[in-house]
């Protein structure tokens, strides 16, 4: 992860120390919006921690590691990241989210039908590209843990593991 860091911050030298000022700011913004989004139903979380970690790469890449290693949103916005990837689920949850967003924008705050149709029709292309969107490979679910049901099996493995010269002090 770290030479890929290298790689980016090398591959955006050109960036303008002032548009590394704009990028940072507006990756924090987004970042502190997924955040929001952990807690309020209907706000994304990922989509907005894939653009910040995009910023963050264009401006301070140092700061993309917590985002790629974060144990339940990092594999979504690694794979986002390096090949484009947004799984089924996610598209699924996105393009829902925006739609019941649309709708209850529209019944709270009942917009001039121009607006509605301009939100709409922005939305309506966002879940059209989200779509699109390869969805890649299902990843196996790594265990660390094998689980049985046969209670002599536990007895045996204590005893196993109790023996081991790793299990002694």
């Amino acid at each position: 992860m770290q030479a890929d860091n290298q790689a980016s911050l090398s591959k955006h030298d050109h960036v303008s120390p002032q548009r590394r000022m704009v990028y940072n700011l507006l990756a924090w913004l987004c970042f502190g919006l997924g955040f929001v989004g952990i807690l309020v139903p209907l706000m994304p979380t990922t989509v907005f921690w894939i653009c910040a970690a995009w910023l963050w790469l264009r401006s301070k890449p140092h700061r993309v590691r917590f985002l790629v290693e974060h144990p339940h949103f990092g594999e979504s916005i690694r794979r986002f990241l390096e090949h484009g990837e947004v799984c089924r689920t996610g598209k699924k949850a996105a393009i829902i989210g925006m739609s019941a967003s649309l709708v209850l924008w529209m019944v709270v705050f009942r917009p001039a039908w121009t607006i509605a149709l301009l939100v709409g029709g922005i939305l309506a292309l966002v879940a059209l590209w989200i779509a699109t969107r390869p969805e890649g490979e299902p990843r196996k679910i790594q265990t660390q843990a094998k689980v049985t049901l046969d209670p002599g099996a536990w007895s045996r493995n204590r005893a196993t593991a109790e023996s081991s010269p790793h299990s002694q002090g």
